[in-house]
């Protein structure tokens, strides 16, 4: 079978497209049919070496994937030849990855592609949706009538945790460019701010001066201190990237008893991935949370998409087929 992989970490010329055996299938595993697989950040630090696991050798690249179910091993009754289906948690702590013809996936990772949705948005969609939803109801625990301050919200994470934030009854402010109010308002933004606004600091004290229960940067742009200093009594700030400037006043932050946790989707349990599953499966059914902004590319320029994300040059989701 075709696939992508690698036998070394390092910059995207380590690279490799050529011929690998066709898993066999062994129980509480599925043989899928890849369809696309999706190119995430995460597996640009796993090729260059920047995310430290277990890989096996050869190591397929990739770890979301939709396919079609070839065959299904013993012990395996929720699935059956023809189904559609999709993953999110492969290539990673020895798992083998899905940039490959074929993949073999255990049953436990697999959620079925819901009907009418369209597979290549969909598998653009799951890493962000998922990461969304596990935030929220895991991480940060939202709670209804509570606020959030998402900055950068108009990207794929941010835009997501804004329309489940929403929908979960939070109070859900967003920064982002000016020409991206319109599109987060209609998403469930109560209040949008430009980031480059030199005063952005001064209006949301203003605005917000009990400050905010739970704030997520996705950009990393935003220095850790200037967050705790918009935190509520008791707030909390959730990390998914490094913030530009990490030194912080500890005394400040135990004083009102602040907490900052941090979430890489690459480290969600078994619990947490099922729990994401159904949560966006159920926004998929009704066409909600999925790529509109999807660019397809062939496994033969696989390198050429890690090297536009690594040099940031794609905003558009990636999105591979054979």
């Amino acid at each position: 079978m075709k696939a992508v992989y690698i036998y070394e970490q390092g910059d995207p010329s380590v690279i490799q497209i050529g011929d690998l055996p066709v898993p066999e299938v062994i129980p509480k595993t599925v043989l899928i049919k890849v369809l696309a697989v999706s190119v995430n950040y995460v597996d640009t630090f796993i090729r260059s070496g920047l995310y430290q696991t277990q890989l096996p050798q050869p190591y397929i690249l990739g770890r979301d994937a939709v396919g079609e179910v070839v065959s299904v091993g013993d012990d395996v009754s929720q699935f059956a030849a023809g189904d559609l289906v999709w993953t999110n948690s492969m290539g990673y702590d020895s798992r083998q990855g899905v940039t490959s013809e074929y993949a073999l996936i255990p049953a436990e990772r697999l959620f079925s592609v819901p009907e009418g949705a369209d597979p290549v948005r969909l598998i653009g969609a799951v890493h962000s949706a998922a990461t969304a939803a596990i935030v929220l109801q895991d991480i940060m625990q939202l709670a209804r009538g509570q606020t959030l301050l998402i900055e950068g919200a108009a990207g794929h994470v941010g835009s997501k945790l804004l329309c489940l934030a929403h929908e979960a009854g939070a109070k859900v402010v967003t920064t982002s460019n000016y020409q991206d109010f319109s599109k987060l308002g209609q998403i469930g933004s109560s209040a949008c701010f430009d980031y480059r606004d030199d005063k952005l600091f001064q209006k949301l004290t203003e605005q917000f001066p009990a400050g905010f229960d739970h704030i997520i940067d996705t950009s990393g742009e935003i220095a850790l201190q200037t967050n705790i200093d918009l935190l509520a009594l008791k707030g909390a700030i959730t990390l998914i990237t490094t913030p530009r400037e990490s030194t912080f006043d500890a005394r400040q932050f135990y004083m009102n008893c602040q907490q900052i946790r941090g979430f890489v989707i690459s480290q969600a349990n078994l619990k947490q991935l099922q729990m994401a599953g159904r949560l966006v499966n159920n926004a998929f059914k009704e066409g909600r949370l999925l790529e509109d902004d999807t660019v397809i590319k062939t496994f033969d320029e696989a390198a050429k998409a890690h090297r536009l994300l690594d040099n940031k040059k794609e905003r558009r989701k990636i999105v591979l087929v054979p």
